[in-house]
Protein backbone atom coordinates (compact mmCIF):
# COMPACT_ATOMS: atom_id res chain seq x y z
CA UNK A 1 0.00 0.00 0.00
CA UNK A 2 2.22 2.79 -1.30
CA UNK A 3 1.19 6.41 -0.94
CA UNK A 4 1.52 8.37 -4.15
CA UNK A 5 -0.11 11.76 -3.66
CA UNK A 6 -1.00 14.49 -1.21
CA UNK A 7 -4.58 15.79 -1.39
CA UNK A 8 -5.26 19.40 -2.39
CA UNK A 9 -6.34 21.82 0.34
CA UNK A 10 -10.01 22.51 0.97
CA UNK A 11 -11.67 24.44 3.76
CA UNK A 12 -14.70 22.31 4.58
CA UNK A 13 -16.26 19.05 3.60
CA UNK A 14 -19.31 19.68 1.51
CA UNK A 15 -21.04 17.22 -0.83
CA UNK A 16 -22.46 18.50 -4.08
CA UNK A 17 -25.87 18.52 -2.42
CA UNK A 18 -26.57 19.31 1.20
CA UNK A 19 -27.88 16.28 3.05
CA UNK A 20 -31.07 16.97 4.97
CA UNK A 21 -32.07 14.24 7.39
CA UNK A 22 -34.47 14.28 10.31
CA UNK A 23 -33.67 12.03 13.22
CA UNK A 24 -33.11 12.41 16.89
CA UNK A 25 -29.82 11.00 17.97
CA UNK A 26 -27.57 8.29 16.74
CA UNK A 27 -28.10 4.85 18.22
CA UNK A 28 -25.79 3.79 21.06
CA UNK A 29 -22.17 2.93 20.20
CA UNK A 30 -21.32 6.30 18.66
CA UNK A 31 -18.84 6.01 15.83
CA UNK A 32 -19.21 2.23 15.73
CA UNK A 33 -22.87 2.82 14.91
CA UNK A 34 -21.75 5.20 12.19
CA UNK A 35 -19.53 2.52 10.67
CA UNK A 36 -22.41 0.06 10.89
CA UNK A 37 -24.51 2.62 9.04
CA UNK A 38 -21.78 2.85 6.44
CA UNK A 39 -21.89 -0.89 5.84
CA UNK A 40 -25.65 -0.71 5.30
CA UNK A 41 -25.56 2.49 3.32
CA UNK A 42 -23.08 1.36 0.70
CA UNK A 43 -25.43 -1.44 -0.31
CA UNK A 44 -27.93 1.33 -1.09
CA UNK A 45 -25.38 3.36 -3.02
CA UNK A 46 -24.10 0.31 -4.91
CA UNK A 47 -27.28 -1.73 -5.50
CA UNK A 48 -25.68 -3.75 -8.28
CA UNK A 49 -23.13 -5.20 -5.88
CA UNK A 50 -20.29 -3.42 -7.66
CA UNK A 51 -17.53 -2.05 -5.54
CA UNK A 52 -14.23 -0.34 -5.66
CA UNK A 53 -11.67 0.17 -2.99
CA UNK A 54 -8.15 0.84 -2.29
CA UNK A 55 -4.95 1.25 -0.52
CA UNK A 56 -2.77 3.67 -2.52
CA UNK A 57 -4.03 7.21 -3.09
CA UNK A 58 -5.08 10.17 -0.92
CA UNK A 59 -7.29 8.02 1.25
CA UNK A 60 -4.40 5.70 1.98
CA UNK A 61 -2.15 8.66 2.70
CA UNK A 62 -4.52 9.88 5.37
CA UNK A 63 -5.22 6.37 6.63
CA UNK A 64 -1.51 5.70 7.07
CA UNK A 65 -0.97 9.12 8.63
CA UNK A 66 1.87 10.10 6.33
CA UNK A 67 2.53 11.65 2.97
CA UNK A 68 5.36 9.24 2.20
CA UNK A 69 5.28 5.62 1.04
CA UNK A 70 4.92 3.10 3.82
CA UNK A 71 8.13 1.16 4.37
CA UNK A 72 8.24 -2.48 5.33
CA UNK A 73 4.53 -2.97 4.56
CA UNK A 74 4.15 -6.40 3.06
CA UNK A 75 1.73 -6.58 0.13
CA UNK A 76 0.62 -9.93 -1.24
CA UNK A 77 0.57 -9.45 -5.00
CA UNK A 78 -2.33 -11.70 -5.91
CA UNK A 79 -4.37 -9.65 -8.33
CA UNK A 80 -6.08 -6.32 -8.53
CA UNK A 81 -9.62 -5.98 -7.21
CA UNK A 82 -10.36 -2.35 -7.99
CA UNK A 83 -8.96 1.12 -8.57
CA UNK A 84 -10.68 4.30 -7.37
CA UNK A 85 -9.62 7.82 -8.19
CA UNK A 86 -8.57 6.70 -11.66
CA UNK A 87 -9.02 3.95 -14.22
CA UNK A 88 -5.63 2.36 -13.57
CA UNK A 89 -3.15 2.27 -10.70
CA UNK A 90 -1.07 5.42 -10.61
CA UNK A 91 -0.59 8.80 -9.01
CA UNK A 92 -3.65 9.87 -7.06
CA UNK A 93 -5.42 6.53 -7.34
CA UNK A 94 -6.20 4.11 -4.54
CA UNK A 95 -5.77 0.43 -5.32
CA UNK A 96 -7.38 -2.58 -3.70
CA UNK A 97 -5.92 -6.08 -3.91
CA UNK A 98 -8.03 -9.22 -3.85
CA UNK A 99 -6.20 -10.27 -0.70
CA UNK A 100 -7.35 -7.09 1.04
CA UNK A 101 -10.99 -7.96 0.38
CA UNK A 102 -10.51 -11.59 1.36
CA UNK A 103 -8.74 -10.65 4.59
CA UNK A 104 -11.68 -8.48 5.66
CA UNK A 105 -14.11 -11.30 4.83
CA UNK A 106 -12.09 -13.90 6.74
CA UNK A 107 -11.85 -11.60 9.77
CA UNK A 108 -15.63 -11.47 9.84
CA UNK A 109 -16.06 -15.20 9.38
CA UNK A 110 -13.49 -15.94 12.08
CA UNK A 111 -15.52 -13.94 14.57
CA UNK A 112 -18.85 -15.47 13.60
CA UNK A 113 -17.66 -18.92 14.66
CA UNK A 114 -14.79 -18.33 17.12
CA UNK A 115 -14.77 -21.95 18.31
CA UNK A 116 -14.46 -23.34 14.77
CA UNK A 117 -11.29 -23.74 12.69
CA UNK A 118 -10.07 -20.62 10.95
CA UNK A 119 -12.04 -19.79 7.76
CA UNK A 120 -9.47 -20.64 5.10
CA UNK A 121 -11.70 -22.18 2.42
CA UNK A 122 -13.88 -20.73 -0.32
CA UNK A 123 -15.66 -17.52 0.59
CA UNK A 124 -19.40 -16.83 0.19
CA UNK A 125 -19.82 -14.65 -2.94
CA UNK A 126 -22.52 -12.56 -1.30
CA UNK A 127 -20.27 -11.71 1.63
CA UNK A 128 -17.44 -10.84 -0.74
CA UNK A 129 -19.71 -8.45 -2.63
CA UNK A 130 -20.95 -6.86 0.60
CA UNK A 131 -17.39 -6.47 1.83
CA UNK A 132 -16.34 -4.81 -1.41
CA UNK A 133 -19.24 -2.41 -1.00
CA UNK A 134 -18.23 -1.64 2.56
CA UNK A 135 -14.60 -0.99 1.68
CA UNK A 136 -15.48 1.27 -1.22
CA UNK A 137 -17.72 3.27 1.07
CA UNK A 138 -14.85 3.65 3.52
CA UNK A 139 -12.51 4.60 0.72
CA UNK A 140 -14.75 7.23 -0.84
CA UNK A 141 -15.31 8.91 2.51
CA UNK A 142 -11.63 8.65 3.46
CA UNK A 143 -10.69 10.29 0.16
CA UNK A 144 -13.10 13.12 0.91
CA UNK A 145 -11.62 13.45 4.39
CA UNK A 146 -8.17 13.70 2.81
CA UNK A 147 -9.41 16.25 0.28
CA UNK A 148 -10.71 18.57 2.97
CA UNK A 149 -7.78 17.83 5.27
CA UNK A 150 -9.77 16.52 8.18
CA UNK A 151 -7.90 16.30 11.48
CA UNK A 152 -5.94 13.04 11.58
CA UNK A 153 -7.30 10.52 14.08
CA UNK A 154 -5.71 10.37 17.49
CA UNK A 155 -3.81 7.22 18.54
CA UNK A 156 -6.67 6.41 20.91
CA UNK A 157 -9.14 6.57 18.02
CA UNK A 158 -7.06 4.16 15.96
CA UNK A 159 -6.62 1.83 18.92
CA UNK A 160 -10.37 1.76 19.49
CA UNK A 161 -10.94 0.74 15.88
CA UNK A 162 -8.22 -1.90 16.09
CA UNK A 163 -9.89 -3.36 19.16
CA UNK A 164 -13.17 -3.40 17.26
CA UNK A 165 -11.51 -5.35 14.43
CA UNK A 166 -10.02 -7.77 16.95
CA UNK A 167 -13.48 -8.24 18.43
CA UNK A 168 -14.90 -8.87 14.95
CA UNK A 169 -12.33 -11.62 14.47
CA UNK A 170 -13.12 -13.32 17.77
CA UNK A 171 -10.32 -11.76 19.79
CA UNK A 172 -6.75 -10.51 19.38
CA UNK A 173 -5.27 -14.00 19.62
CA UNK A 174 -7.53 -15.41 16.92
CA UNK A 175 -6.84 -12.44 14.66
CA UNK A 176 -3.11 -12.91 15.12
CA UNK A 177 -3.37 -16.57 14.22
CA UNK A 178 -5.41 -15.74 11.13
CA UNK A 179 -2.79 -13.24 9.99
CA UNK A 180 -0.02 -15.77 10.57
CA UNK A 181 -1.73 -18.50 8.58
CA UNK A 182 -2.57 -16.15 5.71
CA UNK A 183 0.92 -14.65 5.67
CA UNK A 184 -0.56 -11.19 6.22
CA UNK A 185 1.25 -8.41 8.07
CA UNK A 186 -0.12 -6.87 11.25
CA UNK A 187 0.36 -3.50 9.55
CA UNK A 188 -2.54 -4.37 7.25
CA UNK A 189 -4.81 -4.31 10.29
CA UNK A 190 -3.19 -1.06 11.40
CA UNK A 191 -4.03 0.57 8.06
CA UNK A 192 -7.58 -0.81 8.22
CA UNK A 193 -8.04 0.55 11.74
CA UNK A 194 -6.65 3.96 10.89
CA UNK A 195 -8.87 4.28 7.83
CA UNK A 196 -11.90 3.36 9.93
CA UNK A 197 -10.90 5.99 12.45
CA UNK A 198 -10.69 8.57 9.66
CA UNK A 199 -14.12 7.55 8.38
CA UNK A 200 -15.57 7.64 11.89
CA UNK A 201 -14.24 11.14 12.47
CA UNK A 202 -15.60 12.35 9.16
CA UNK A 203 -19.05 10.87 9.68
CA UNK A 204 -19.21 12.10 13.26
CA UNK A 205 -18.35 15.63 12.16
CA UNK A 206 -20.78 15.66 9.26
CA UNK A 207 -23.71 13.50 10.36
CA UNK A 208 -23.86 12.68 14.05
CA UNK A 209 -25.89 15.16 16.04
CA UNK A 210 -27.56 16.61 12.93
CA UNK A 211 -30.56 14.29 12.94
CA UNK A 212 -33.65 14.63 15.06
CA UNK A 213 -36.89 12.65 15.30
CA UNK A 214 -39.71 14.30 17.19
CA UNK A 215 -42.20 12.56 19.45
CA UNK A 216 -44.86 13.22 16.82
CA UNK A 217 -42.75 11.46 14.20
CA UNK A 218 -42.19 8.53 16.54
CA UNK A 219 -45.94 8.21 17.01
CA UNK A 220 -46.57 8.47 13.26
CA UNK A 221 -44.06 5.70 12.56
CA UNK A 222 -45.49 3.53 15.32
CA UNK A 223 -49.08 3.91 14.10
CA UNK A 224 -48.01 3.15 10.52
CA UNK A 225 -46.88 -0.32 11.60
CA UNK A 226 -43.80 0.02 9.37
CA UNK A 227 -41.32 -0.98 12.07
CA UNK A 228 -40.19 -4.19 13.83
CA UNK A 229 -41.88 -3.41 17.17
CA UNK A 230 -45.47 -4.32 16.36
CA UNK A 231 -45.86 -6.46 19.50
CA UNK A 232 -45.16 -3.50 21.80
CA UNK A 233 -47.37 -0.71 23.07
CA UNK A 234 -46.57 2.85 22.06
CA UNK A 235 -45.02 3.59 25.44
CA UNK A 236 -42.88 0.45 25.28
CA UNK A 237 -41.82 1.07 21.68
CA UNK A 238 -41.23 4.82 21.83
CA UNK A 239 -37.44 4.72 22.38
CA UNK A 240 -36.79 1.59 20.27
CA UNK A 241 -38.71 3.20 17.38
CA UNK A 242 -36.81 6.46 17.84
CA UNK A 243 -33.44 4.69 17.73
CA UNK A 244 -34.51 2.45 14.83
CA UNK A 245 -35.72 5.44 12.82
CA UNK A 246 -32.56 7.42 13.59
CA UNK A 247 -30.43 4.53 12.39
CA UNK A 248 -32.42 4.28 9.15
CA UNK A 249 -32.11 8.04 8.61
CA UNK A 250 -28.38 7.85 9.25
CA UNK A 251 -27.98 5.04 6.73
CA UNK A 252 -29.82 7.07 4.11
CA UNK A 253 -27.64 10.09 4.82
CA UNK A 254 -24.44 8.06 4.49
CA UNK A 255 -25.74 6.46 1.29
CA UNK A 256 -26.36 9.88 -0.16
CA UNK A 257 -22.84 11.00 0.75
CA UNK A 258 -21.44 7.95 -0.97
CA UNK A 259 -23.66 8.50 -4.00
CA UNK A 260 -22.41 12.08 -4.36
CA UNK A 261 -18.78 11.04 -3.93
CA UNK A 262 -19.15 8.10 -6.27
CA UNK A 263 -20.65 10.33 -8.98
CA UNK A 264 -17.58 12.56 -9.02
CA UNK A 265 -14.91 9.91 -8.47
CA UNK A 266 -13.57 7.87 -11.41
CA UNK A 267 -13.13 4.18 -10.68
CA UNK A 268 -12.66 0.84 -12.33
CA UNK A 269 -13.83 -2.51 -11.03
CA UNK A 270 -11.58 -5.45 -11.79
CA UNK A 271 -12.85 -8.06 -9.34
CA UNK A 272 -16.40 -9.17 -10.13
CA UNK A 273 -18.28 -11.92 -8.43
CA UNK A 274 -20.54 -14.20 -10.43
Amino acid sequence: MTITTTPPPMARSRPTERIAVRATRCPPRGVIALLASLACAVSMAFPSGRATSSGLGPAAALAQGSGAPARGLRVRVDGLAAVVGGLAPGAGADTLLRSDVELRVRVRLAGQAPQSPLPLGALPPGLVRATLDEIVGELLIAREAARVRIRPPLPADVQREREHIESEAGGAERLGELLRVLGAAATEIDVMARRRAVVSAFLTANLEGTTEISDAEVERIFLSGEHPFVDMTLDEAREPVRIWAAQAALERAVARWIGVLRARTPFRIVLRES
